[in-house]
Parts: C-alpha cells; sequence; structure tokens
C-alpha cells in the first residue's frame, strides 16, 4: 500500500501546497524584491490549481481510473433541491444587495460610477472580474478542499469540528499569495483570515445539504464576484459584506448547535 493510500488526507495537503506554493511562492520572493528576476501576477492562475491536482493524485492513487472519474464527475453534480441552487448561486449577491441597500439609507446613494466599476464593464475588465477573480478559485480549489477534504473530515467528524479542521490548512495555503502584495499588512491579514474561517462554515454547510461539489464552486466563485465588486464600490462596502458573511457564519455555527441530533456529533 502506498503512502498516499495510508496517508490520503496528509497526502491531499501535501501535494496542495507543493503544486500550488511553487508558483506561488516564487511570486512573492519576485515581489518581495528577494528573487532577481520578475515573476508576473498571473502565475497566481496556476497556484489556485493545486487543490484540484491535489485531489486527482489522491483520488488515482487510493481508487484508480474511477477515483479520477469521480473528481470530474463532481462538476456535473447540479441536481440538488432548488432552495440550496439559489442559496449557493444567488445567495452573496442577495447579500450584497442588502448591504448596498443598508448603506444607501444610512449614508446615502453609493458611487457606483466608481474607476474601477467602470473598468469592469470592460471586455478585460469583465475577465478580470469573472474569470480570474471568480471562476479560476471556485474550480481551481473545490475540487481539493469540498471535494475531497470536507467529505473525508465529514465523515470521521462533526460540521463544526470538521470546518475548524480545514480552516487553518486553507488560510495558510493563501499566505504566499497574500505576501505577494507588500502593501497588506497584519490588520488585512487578521481580517482575511476571518473571511477564510466564515467561507470554510458556509461552504460545509452547503456541501453538507447538497452533496455536490459543483455547489460549493458555483458559491466559492459568486461570492468572490461579489466582493470584488463591493470592494469596487468603496471600503465600507466591502466590509460591510464581509461583516455580513461572518454574521451568516455565526448564524450557521447557531444551526448546527441546535440540530446537533440531526447532524451528527459535532466534535
Amino acid at each position: 500500500m502506498s503512502f498516499i493510500q495510508r496517508n490520503p488526507f496528509g497526502s491531499f495537503l501535501l501535494l496542495a501546497y507543493a503544486v500550488s506554493w511553487s508558483f506561488s511562492v516564487p511570486l512573492a520572493l519576485s515581489t518581495r524584491g528577494i528573487l532577481s528576476f520578475h515573476v508576473p501576477h498571473g502565475v497566481e492562475m496556476f497556484a489556485a490549481f493545486g487543490p484540484f491536482v491535489a485531489a486527482l493524485i489522491v483520488a488515482k492513487a487510493c481508487d484508480g481510473s474511477a477515483g479520477v472519474a469521480a473528481v470530474f464527475r463532481g462538476f456535473t453534480e447540479w441536481r440538488v433541491p432548488p432552495v440550496w441552487f439559489v442559496f449557493s448561486a444567488l445567495g452573496p449577491f442577495i447579500l450584497l444587495a442588502v448591504v448596498v441597500g443598508g448603506l444607501w439609507l444610512t449614508s446615502g446613494a453609493p458611487d457606483f460610477a466608481t474607476e474601477k466599476n467602470l473598468h469592469y464593464l470592460t471586455a478585460l475588465g469583465l475577465f478580470e472580474l469573472i474569470v480570474v477573480g471568480g471562476l479560476v478559485q471556485g474550480v481551481g480549489e473545490e475540487p481539493g478542499w469540498r471535494g475531497f477534504a470536507i467529505p473525508y473530515l465529514r465523515k470521521l467528524r462533526g460540521p463544526i469540528l470538521a470546518s475548524l479542521i480545514l480552516f487553518p490548512f486553507w488560510m495558510m495555503w493563501h499566505l504566499p499569495q497574500f505576501l505577494s502584495r507588500p502593501d497588506f499588512g497584519v490588520a488585512q491579514f487578521a481580517g482575511f483570515a476571518l473571511g477564510i474561517l466564515s467561507a470554510t462554515m458556509w461552504l460545509t454547510l452547503i456541501y453538507d445539504k447538497t452533496r455536490s461539489m459543483l455547489m460549493a464552486v458555483i458559491w466559492h466563485t459568486v461570492v468572490n464576484i461579489a466582493r470584488n465588486l463591493a470592494l469596487a464600490i468603496s471600503t465600507p462596502m466591502f466590509l460591510s459584506f464581509n461583516m455580513l458573511i461572518t454574521l451568516g457564519a455565526l448564524i450557521i455555527v447557531g444551526y448546527w448547535i441546535v440540530t446537533r441530533k440531526q447532524q451528527g456529533p459535532l466534535g
């Protein structure tokens, strides 16, 4: 029996980090002037696919060709209860609309015609918003984090503990990408970590309710797009949107605690 077969979860993490960091670490070192040559920020798109590649390798080692086919089949898991399709596909946009309405009532009409928003109306801007800022992360990451890691952990643990176990690995996987932006400091990292923790709870709930990797891909993609749109409008809009995501995560945890008999053990 191979090392991967004996240690599938640990192997997945090692492979996801190894593949992604082979792109994102040189980028961070280049951005900070440690490397003598320039690494373009575009390599982050390749780094995003580390979890996908890791899931494929582990699936191949453990289940052969059938395992690989199962990973790709996850992208076709669209038959879910309609409420959860709406939850995944429209939920983040609904939260963004709530934030826009709330700030409009309290602070006046937001300035939607910002330079960044106008850029998003161009072909290049739409590509950056939808593909680079959303779809690449959803497709590249979710076959690993929710397609493999959460199902594996949920066989052993309840939803809260499974999410808490995965959270630090998912967060630290992003670290080189964070360090490639020297203008980000401790406060931004703390906010980023809270965002990752909150998203982990949302995505575990989506997996539990749909058993669909595709729904996780959709939610991850849409929440990134909504977050970038909020930031393009204003910093208060961005922070308020993230606060709603965090509030939603707290509600999800409360739901798990109240319904723990139906969810299985929390730990």
